[in-house]
């Protein structure tokens, strides 16, 4: 589940191990990879890395009922 972040100029988004990971943007729909990282104890996202984890992964799990029917 990816969150696009304007406001910030960046992807945000958990990956397979439920960690918080942001990646910068370049131009529209280009992603530096290069420079990705993940949200960890001192990074400006750190305050509030638990409830963007949490609401990616709810939002996760709520739409697998819908994967799941096509």
């Amino acid at each position: 589940m990816t969150l696009l972040a304007p406001q910030i100029n960046s992807a945000i988004f958990l990956d397979h191990n439920n960690i918080l990971w942001v990646v910068p943007g370049l131009q529209a729909g280009h992603w530096d990879w290069r420079n990705a990282v993940p949200v960890s104890i001192g990074h400006p996202l750190s305050a509030t890395s638990d409830l963007l984890s949490r609401l990616l992964y709810e939002a996760h799990e709520s739409l697998l009922p819908l994967i799941h029917r096509l």
